[in-house]
C-alpha cells in the first residue's frame, strides 16, 4: 500500500480535513474512522517545519493501542530521523515531533510550544485535561487542535461540540463542529450495522452508532432534562440566598440557590474546590456573598455538627465563626432516597410542573444531574466516578425546605 492509499479519507472526514477552523469537534459514531483522521491530520501537520504534535488518548496504554503501529506504517521512513518507543515519540528530519500521551499521566502533558493536538476518545477524559492543562500549551503557538469522540451522554465531548455549534464562534473561525453516524462512512457494510441494531438496545445503538447524545441508564435524577432546566438564571440580589453544602473533602461543592416569587428556586452559582476544606470554602463563600450575609442560609451535610477539626471545633462552628450564622441542618442523614425523590420532584412533579432551574454557569451540578447513576441491579449510588457531590450538595438543602411527603393507606407507609 502507498502512501497516498494510507492517508486517504472519505468524503466525511475530508470535510473536517479542510475545515480552517481552529478548534474541530467531531463526534462519530463507531469504525466511521476517527483515528484514520486523526493520523492523516498529525502527519500532514508533521510536513511543515520544527513543528510539535501531540496525539493524546485518555490512558497511555490505549495511546499506544490506537495510535502507534498505524503511525510508524503510515510515515515514510526517509521522513524519520529517530524513533523512541519507550516515550512514543517520533523526530522527523525536518525536525517536526509527533508524540504520543495518555491524560492519565498528568505531568506528562505540561509541555508548551505544541502546534497541534489530538485529544482521541476525549469523551473518557476529565474535560479539565483540556481546560487547565493542555489548552495552555496551545498559546504561545497559536496552535490548533481536534477533539475527537463518541458520545458518553451530556458529558464533556457535549461541551466542546456545542461550542462549535455557536454560530459567532463558527463565524470567527474559532470553533467548527460535526456529527457523523457509522453509517456515513462507505466502509461500513450496511449487514453489520444491521446486526448492531438487532444485537443492541435502542440507547446504546443510538450512541454508539448513531452518534446521538443519550441520557444515561439507570440515572439517579432521572428528571433531569438540560434542555428543560438549564438556562439563565441569574442573582437577583434582592431574593434570599440558600447555599447547600456537602463537606466531602475532594472536592467540597456548595450550590448557590435563591427561591423565587413564583414558587421556583434557582440554582444560581456554585463553588467546587479540589483538595480543600471548610475553612478554604467558608472564605470562597464570603468572598462571593458577603454583601448579602444577613440573607444567607446555609444548608450543610448533617455530618457537619460531628465532624471535629485541630482546634476541636466542628464544621458549623468554622461556619458561624466566618458569619454564617443562619444554619439548617438535620442532625443526621436523612434516607439518600428521600433525598433524591426530593430533588426528582423539584426537577419535574409528577403532575409535569418544573420547580427548579439551573443556570448555565452551574456546570459541576449540571454534571452531577446527568451523570450520577446507581450501581447496576441496586438502588445504591456508584460513587466511582465522583461525579455526586453537587447533586448532594443541593439535595441537602431541597430535602430540607421540600421535604416528599408520605403517604399512608391501611396504616402502611409509603
Amino acid at each position: 500500500m502507498g502512501l497516498k492509499e494510507k492517508l486517504s479519507l472519505h468524503p466525511k472526514q475530508m470535510e473536517v480535513y479542510q475545515s480552517k477552523a481552529r478548534f474541530r469537534v467531531v463526534v462519530a459514531g463507531r469504525r466511521w474512522g476517527k483515528t484514520q483522521l486523526s493520523k492523516v491530520l498529525m502527519i500532514s501537520k508533521a510536513r511543515e517545519r520544527k513543528r510539535k504534535i501531540w496525539y493524546v488518548a485518555p490512558t497511555y496504554k490505549m495511546a499506544k493501542q490506537i495510535m502507534w503501529s498505524d503511525l510508524l506504517d503510515a510515515i515514510p521512513r526517509a521522513w524519520i530521523a529517530k524513533i523512541n518507543e519507550s516515550n512514543l515519540s517520533i523526530r522527523l528530519v525536518n525536525g517536526s515531533r509527533i508524540e504520543l500521551k495518555g491524560a492519565d499521566k498528568s505531568d506528562s502533558l505540561r509541555g508548551v510550544g505544541i502546534h497541534f493536538l489530538v485529544l482521541d476518545e476525549f469523551q473518557d477524559m476529565d474535560e479539565e485535561t483540556w481546560t487547565k492543562v493542555l489548552r495552555p500549551t496551545l498559546a504561545d503557538t497559536g496552535g490548533h487542535a481536534i477533539f475527537i469522540g463518541t458520545p458518553k451522554a451530556y458529558n464533556c465531548l457535549y461541551t466542546v461540540y456545542k461550542q462549535g455549534k455557536d454560530p459567532r464562534k463558527v463565524k470567527t473561525g474559532q470553533w467548527e463542529s460535526w456529527q457523523f453516524p457509522t453509517i456515513t462512512s462507505p466502509f461500513i457494510p450496511l449487514s453489520e450495522l444491521a446486526a448492531a441494531k438487532a444485537d443492541m438496545d435502542e440507547k446504546s445503538f443510538k450512541q454508539e452508532f448513531l452518534a446521538s447524545f443519550e441520557t444515561m441508564s439507570g440515572r439517579v435524577y432521572y428528571a433531569f432534562d438540560r434542555g428543560e432546566h438549564v438556562g439563565k438564571y441569574k442573582f437577583n440580589p434582592k431574593l434570599p440566598v440558600w447555599v447547600g453544602m456537602d463537606f466531602n473533602i475532594d472536592p467540597m461543592s456548595t450550590v448557590i440557590f435563591q427561591p423565587q416569587p413564583s414558587g421556583e428556586i434557582w440554582a444560581v452559582g456554585e463553588i467546587v474546590q479540589f483538595g480543600s476544606n471548610t475553612q478554604e470554602m467558608c472564605d470562597a463563600l464570603d468572598e462571593m456573598l458577603w454583601r448579602y450575609q444577613k440573607q444567607v442560609t446555609v444548608y450543610p451535610d448533617p455530618a457537619g455538627g460531628q465532624r471535629q477539626h485541630a482546634r476541636g471545633e466542628t464544621d458549623l462552628d468554622i461556619m458561624r465563626e466566618k458569619g454564617f450564622k443562619r444554619i439548617k441542618n438535620r442532625r443526621k442523614h436523612p434516607p439518600i432516597a428521600d433525598r433524591v425523590n426530593a430533588v426528582n420532584r423539584m426537577l419535574r412533579s409528577a403532575d409535569g410542573k418544573i420547580k427548579l432551574r439551573i443556570d448555565e454557569s452551574c456546570k459541576h451540578l449540571i454534571n452531577s444531574f446527568e451523570q450520577t447513576i446507581y450501581k447496576p441491579g441496586s438502588r445504591d449510588v456508584d460513587k466511582a466516578a465522583g461525579v455526586e457531590h453537587s447533586a448532594d450538595a443541593a439535595g441537602y438543602c431541597i430535602e430540607l425546605e421540600f421535604p416528599v411527603r408520605k403517604l399512608e393507606f391501611g396504616g402502611i407507609s409509603i
